[in-house]
This record gives structure tokens, C-alpha cells and sequence, in this order.
């Protein structure tokens, strides 16, 4: 059993790591190839000066098993209710545009609120007073 833990656990680092690599390659490209490829964005924020965020995102669906075991008066177990929940998030995919096109940075994140709803605000960092 212990071998079959350790196994998945490397599958699972092993998968990640190769989705990370993949959405690496993204960085140093141009745009306009992630756009060829990935189509067109949901959002697009404009960046102070002349740079660009390119939002991404994609509704997923995660299913929440849960168990709930009654008693009875004796103390003796009673019935077993299992409970799935499906829970709507959207995993949104964010890539950093300089002025030049070229992708810089990216991140993933998930959210509740959908790409209608959700409102990007930029705020620069107060320098601060001596």
C-alpha cells in the first residue's frame, strides 16, 4: 500500500512538473503565437506603459464526496448518507505582456467569480516617505 502512495505522489509531482514546463514555453514568445494557438482571450488589461495582461480562463468543475454517519439511540451506527457536491470554479490562465509583445510572466489561479464578473484593478506600490 505504502508503494502504491509513493508511486502516485511521483506521477503527480511528474505531471506537474510537466505542465509547468509546457506553460513555460510561453515565456519569450510573442503574443500573438499564444493567441494562434490559444485563441482569443476573455479579458485583456491594459498596463501601464504600453505593456498588457492577456486573461485566459476556462469554468472547471471539482466533485466533493462526503460521508455523514448517523447513530442511533443504542450508540450502534446508523445510516451512512454520502454527499457529492459539485463546485463551479474557473481557472484562469494570466500572461504578462511587455511593450515590445513578448510574454514575460504567467500564472494560474482559480476563482469562483466568472471572466463576466471579475474585475482586474492594478495598483502601483507607494514609495516610501523619508
Amino acid at each position: 500500500m505504502k508503494r502504491l502512495i509513493v508511486i502516485f505522489v511521483i506521477i503527480l509531482l511528474a505531471s506537474c512538473t510537466g505542465q509547468k514546463k509546457l506553460m513555460n514555453k510561453w515565456v519569450g514568445s510573442p503574443k500573438e503565437n499564444l493567441i494562434s494557438e490559444w485563441g482569443m482571450p476573455s479579458k485583456t488589461v491594459e498596463v501601464e506603459p504600453g505593456g498588457e495582461i492577456l486573461v485566459f480562463a476556462q469554468e472547471v468543475n471539482f466533485r466533493h464526496s462526503s460521508a455523514n454517519v448517523g447513530s442511533t439511540s443504542g450508540g450502534q451506527m446508523g445510516s451512512v448518507t454520502q454527499n457529492n457536491i459539485e463546485v463551479k470554479k474557473w481557472q484562469y490562465t494570466l500572461f504578462l505582456v511587455d511593450p515590445e509583445g513578448i510574454i514575460y510572466h504567467l500564472t494560474q489561479k482559480f476563482y469562483s467569480i466568472s471572466p463576466e464578473k471579475i474585475n482586474f484593478q492594478l495598483s502601483q506600490k507607494k514609495e516610501e516617505k523619508k
